[in-house]
């Protein structure tokens, strides 16, 4: 084995770790998903139930308020996650230059052929959707209160 084939060797098992470990930051991000979206479903059904239980209850406002700290920390946890994948993106791309096939580079190409939206847009639609709706849920308490 010459020295160029144990470097481009090293490179391709460097490659492959590097891909592998990206792949574990994607999958925790949509366990993060999961948490996230259980503790949403969390207030919602505490919502209910306080309603049902206790219509008149001065602490119905903490649910609106535990929802928009629920979606600010899973915003900013899918921020975090989606700027370590973008970096593990960037660092695979350099990888890949000394490569003789670009992997990434050709399945970012046939993505982007397709206009789909990417994840790390798309997958801010439920929290800040959920702070939206929290949000409105806490204005809608503070001015029946007021009245």
């Amino acid at each position: 084995m010459t020295a160029e084939e144990h470097d481009s060797g090293t490179l391709f098992g460097i490659y492959k770790l590097h891909a592998e470990l990206a792949e574990q930051v994607s999958t925790s991000r949509e366990s993060l998903n999961k948490l996230y979206s259980g503790m949403v479903t969390s207030i919602v059904a505490a919502s209910v139930l306080l309603h049902r239980l206790a219509p008149d209850s001065d602490a119905v406002w903490v649910l609106p308020v535990l929802g928009i700290l629920v979606s600010l920390s899973w915003i900013l946890s899918l921020r975090s996650v989606t700027g370590r994948l973008s970096a593990k993106h960037a660092v695979l791309l350099k990888l890949e230059a000394e490569l003789p096939f670009g992997f990434l580079k050709r399945e970012n190409a046939e993505f982007e052929k397709l206009g789909i939206v990417r994840r790390k847009r798309s997958g801010l639609l439920m929290p800040v959707a959920f702070m939206f709706v929290c949000g409105t849920w806490l204005t809608l308490l503070m001015v029946r209160n007021l009245c």
